[in-house]
């Protein structure tokens, strides 16, 4: 309802086009009298008038009920103006007799509804009325698109802008699949060489998620600028969401839209080379020392904060040195990397890789969620530094060495995800070598029993274009003389350890330890380009 200029309240403003006067009177005077307030146009090009001499604007209109057959431009052309011009504008379409072959027609231009002649006042007001609420619920709709919209605007500014200049190196990546939505990550220093690092995934792509993002990393903010604990801010945030939130969206008819947050905060001590980090459904951090050894910290997944009342559990405790980083992800990236076949490692190296070139992979298009992706340098590193970046890691038993076909399947799909311009030869040189380094870790190594494991960790330079594989097992290694092992194996080309030889003939550079239970293969890249394929 709304007020005229005389005070009357009426129940929508309808544009009604007819070229016959009388049938238009007729149309009016129903319209008016249950109150609506009614514009008559004589026609297509009245109406065109009208609107672009701006005396009337098609925004005030609640509906428009238009003639079908009138001359020059007839009723369908209007609803097909209506469609490129105004989606939202429902309109009502007057028919003749024998003309209801144009139902379907009037129905696929975007007609509201049709009514046939001579109209009766009851069919005429109940479509009128169904009209005008169609019209209200597109305009609410398109307001909340805009608004989304702009939020998802600010948001991408926004997301970069929460890492200070503090020390703490970080390379972000961000790919909203969405508008808008709720993934956000934050860096809050803490003073004596201590830093938080948080990272959030709220549930949802709409206007609400992106709220509760922005009001939680304003909730964090000030507790910790209180020096509150975080293992302490997210148990109250979380019995926030328990209490408060969700209760009140389903007191208001909205239980199927509890909201819940993925939260992952990494407190980093550069002082005292410790790191904790404590999850609540965010995929686990990963950490490499840059001495090739990578670790998951933690091993069980979480609930997120919303879910159950003991969602916050104790932090994970490891030591970290001034070369390590971090590599945190939400679980878009998980879900892309199970789609895609892939180690979730080689879809993070591939993005850092085309974020830096200012392009995005073309598999980025097969996702269906929002992508943070963030590398974390506990260090600023050197410009020109060489570092080498995860880009595969794998646990395996020894009695998987039967499914080696299966696991030669995913280092190929990984490597060509992390690496696309890697040449087909290079590319097969580091398949065989991978492929006889697992066998012998896992046949051997390993014995092939199901509770002894080979450790794979597949790394890439990029400033170099230098591969590294390293492969560790917990076997005792061997004793035989490699010099002369080497030899006989080049004499008789018949022994059972010729596969040294395919290593050396492949790969740059073989290192091993511990008697060989650890084995370092170097492959150089060149000329091979690391560049991604973008879209």
């Amino acid at each position: 309802m709304q007020a005229d200029s005389n005070n009357k309240l009426t129940t929508g403003r309808i544009l009604v086009i007819d070229d016959d006067r009388m049938s238009r009177r007729c149309l009016i005077a129903f319209l008016e009298r249950a109150s609506y307030q009614v514009v008559e146009s004589s026609g297509v090009d009245h109406t065109l008038g009208m609107l672009k001499s701006g005396s009337e604007k098609l925004e005030s209109f609640d509906c428009i009920v238009t003639d079908y057959r009138m001359p020059e431009k007839d009723g369908l052309w209007m609803l097909t103006w209506l469609q490129n011009n105004a989606p939202e504008m429902a309109a009502i379409m007057v028919t003749a007799e024998g003309e209801k072959e144009l139902v379907m027609a009037s129905l696929r231009q975007g007609a509201c509804d049709f009514l046939d002649k001579p109209i009766e006042a009851k069919a005429l007001l109940s479509a009128v009325q169904k009209a005008c609420a169609n019209t209200s619920r597109a305009r609410e709709l398109q307001r909340a698109a805009s608004d989304v919209l702009a939020v998802g605007r600010e948001q991408l500014r926004m997301v970069g802008g929460a890492i200070p200049n503090c020390g703490l190196a970080v390379d972000l990546s961000y790919h909203p699949s969405h508008e808008a939505g709720g993934d956000y990550l934050g860096v809050f220093p803490l003073g004596d060489d201590r830093f938080l690092v948080l990272a959030t995934d709220v549930s949802g792509h709409d206007l609400r998620a992106a709220y509760l993002s922005s009001y939680f990393q304003g909730f964090v903010r000030g507790m910790i600028e209180a020096q509150t604990p975080i293992e302490e801010v997210l148990k109250r945030f979380n019995q926030y969401l328990l209490s408060d939130s969700n209760q009140n969206g389903a007191a208001q008819g909205g239980g199927d839209s509890a909201t819940s947050v993925a939260v992952c905060a990494l407190m980093i001590h550069r002082g005292s080379g410790i790191a904790r980090s404590l999850c609540c459904g965010f995929p686990l951090p990963v950490y490499s020392d840059g001495n090739r050894n990578l670790e998951v910290m933690g091993d069980v997944w979480s609930s997120p904060l919303g879910w159950f009342p003991d969602a916050v559990e104790e932090p994970v405790e490891i030591p970290i040195s001034g070369t390590g980083r971090f590599y945190l992800w939400t679980d878009g990236l998980e879900d892309l990397a199970v789609q895609l076949g892939v180690n979730p490692l080689s879809c993070a190296f591939a993005l850092m890789q085309a974020r830096r070139q200012g392009c995005s992979p073309l598999w980025m298009k097969q996702a269906q969620d929002d992508i943070l992706f963030a590398c974390i340098h506990i260090a600023p590193p050197v410009p020109g530094q060489p570092i080498f970046y995860p880009v595969y890691q794998a646990r395996n038993s020894g009695a998987e060495a039967a499914r080696i076909d299966e696991l030669q399947d995913r280092w190929s799909r990984s490597l060509k995800t992390a690496l696309p311009g890697l040449n087909d030869e290079r590319f097969y040189d580091v398949i065989l070598c991978l492929r006889e380094v697992t066998i012998n870790a896992l046949k051997h190594g390993c014995g092939g029993l199901q509770d002894q494991f080979a450790t794979l960790l597949i790394e890439c330079e990029p400033v170099r274009n230098i591969l590294r594989i390293v492969i560790s097992d917990p076997g005792p290694g061997h004793s035989f003389d490699c010099a002369a092992h080497r030899k006989q194996a080049e004499e008789d080309m018949v022994c059972e350890h010729r596969g040294l030889i395919l290593l050396e003939a492949l790969a740059t550079k073989i290192t091993t330890s511990r008697r060989g239970a650890q084995v370092e293969l170097e492959f150089d890249l060149n000329p091979a380009p690391l560049a991604a394929i973008v879209a």
